[in-house]
């Protein structure tokens, strides 16, 4: 059963088969973790994209607000001087 080294030749094909495997699975494994990378970045700009959407329209709204407080303002200082 011995080829001329220390191994016989059953446990070298088990250690090539196993060696394979362990490739096959750590390739399979840095693929699904590119693919999550991937999904959670493009999560990340998504949110981020809903982010500046929701100051915009805060920043709009509290020009529209500003507006409003001036119009009221205004008519204050009218109904004041009048009276």
């Amino acid at each position: 059963m011995s080829n001329g080294s220390q191994f016989n030749r059953s446990l070298s094909i088990g250690h090539i088969i196993t060696t394979i495997g362990l490739v096959i699975g750590g390739f399979t494994f840095i693929y699904d973790l590119k693919n999550e990378v991937q999904i959670q970045q493009f999560k990340l700009e998504a949110v981020t994209a809903r982010l500046d959407r929701v100051v915009q329209r805060t920043d709009d709204q509290f020009g529209e607000i500003m507006d409003h407080l001036i119009r009221l303002e205004e008519k204050l200082d009218t109904m004041i001087i009048d009276n």
